[in-house]
């Protein structure tokens, strides 16, 4: 599905379409999609979060349904924009189910730009998490080394 020429399809957490939040991914407000390759971005598109707000709140936050609910809903969205990573410097219990199908990388920078420079930067590690398959695990990237 990627490769070095076609590059991934990322999404990035924002509440504005600059900044990321520290809040959870599927706390975002919307999602920036970008197509990225080692040494280029394209903005696609901006998706609203028709999930931001759900569960979290009122002490609901142990009580997530299995098999469907937001991490199911926010998985299904981001499937229909192709989305083959997903960018936030914070993510909830769903990433479990949602690296089964996505590379989530939990970042330290608080703004897309440089997320991408990041991501750009980290750009083997991104590739070998993807072929990992079902089994990966989440990537953390750091700013500072």
């Amino acid at each position: 599905m990627a490769n070095d020429a076609d590059g991934f399809i990322v999404a990035f957490a924002t509440m504005d379409g600059v900044a990321i939040p520290k809040a959870h991914f599927g706390e975002a407000q919307q999602y920036e999609i970008y197509r990225i390759t080692a040494d280029d971005a394209t903005r696609l598109e901006s998706v609203a979060n028709p999930h931001a707000g759900e569960g979290h709140g009122g002490g609901s936050h142990h009580r997530h349904e299995h098999g469907g609910g937001k991490g199911a809903g926010i998985g299904r969205l981001l499937a229909q924009h192709r989305v083959q990573v997903m960018v936030s410097r914070a993510f909830g219990q769903n990433i479990v189910r949602m690296r089964e199908r996505f590379v989530p990388v939990k970042i330290d920078v608080d703004d897309v730009e440089a997320a991408i420079g990041l991501l750009q930067r980290h750009w083997g590690q991104v590739q070998s998490r993807w072929l990992q398959g079902q089994a990966r695990k989440h990537l953390v990237l750091h700013s500072q080394l």
